[in-house]
């Protein structure tokens, strides 16, 4: 199964389009797990994970950049300076059905809420946070965190019993904090960076910021075809590639 920390618009289509099938054969029903650490190397096995019973008909990505949009006394406009990307939103709505009409086992919904609550919502004294949740939907594997959910009663029992609820959930993708700063870093070696050189901008400071030494200059360079640096213009578009700073 493929494993996505964060979705691409792209990705998140096909997979919604795809066919939810296990090895089995059978409906593969969108699944909540709860982990109690970000790494998610630990199963909170108390917790345990609950399975729908009717899959979504959609799910929602949103995408979000976070800019400053502060302007100066007089003016009409702003730079609106990138600040940063942040973390993907996804939005799921179920519904938990205690009726029996639709043909399926006949369960408790108060139960079932219950227990959908302690997966992805109730607070743990041992980790002083709620669980960490990896959802499974098809081909889609999501890292998250419960950002709110709405729970909507809409029929009951003659004594008032709820037997029908829609669930609306909405979580955040969550990454291990070395790995998220590897990708917001603006100057991560470890990631490949592109540049368009400025004016008056000499390619040894570009390298100088993002490896923190011009030891790799040469080797920048050569990556680009480069055989001087001189051959490196202004408006020229350079990668900076993953190196081991020597």
């Amino acid at each position: 199964m493929p494993l996505f920390d964060s979705l691409s618009a792209s990705s998140l289509a096909a997979s919604a389009s795809a066919a939810l099938k296990d090895v089995t054969g059978k409906l593969a029903k969108l699944t909540f797990t709860a982990y109690k650490d970000n790494k998610f190397s630990e199963q909170n096995k108390e917790a345990g994970e609950y399975k729908v019973m009717f899959n979504p008909a959609s799910l929602s990505l949103r995408l979000q950049v976070e800019r400053e949009d502060s302007q100066a006394p007089g003016t009409t406009s702003s730079e609106m300076k990138f600040v940063g990307i942040r973390p993907q939103e996804y939005t799921f709505d179920f519904i938990i059905d205690g009726t029996g009409a639709t043909g399926e086992q006949v369960k408790s919904v108060p139960e079932e809420v219950e227990k959908f609550l302690k997966v992805v919502y109730d607070y743990k004294s041992e980790q002083h946070e709620p669980n960490f949740v990896m959802i499974r939907y098809g081909a889609v594997l999501l890292k998250c965190v419960l950002k709110s959910v709405d729970i909507t009663y809409n029929l009951f029992s003659p004594n008032g019993r709820p037997v029908r609820a829609k669930i609306n959930c909405r979580f955040s993708s969550a990454l291990e904090q070395q790995l998220s700063e590897m990708i917001n870093s603006k100057s991560s070696s470890d990631l490949t960076h592109k540049r368009v050189l400025k004016q008056n901008e000499k390619l040894i400071s570009l390298v100088n910021e993002i490896y923190n030494t011009s030891s790799v200059l040469i080797d920048v360079a050569r990556a680009n075809g480069l055989d001087t640096l001189r051959m490196a213009a202004p408006g020229s578009e350079v990668f900076f590639p993953p190196l081991n700073n020597k």
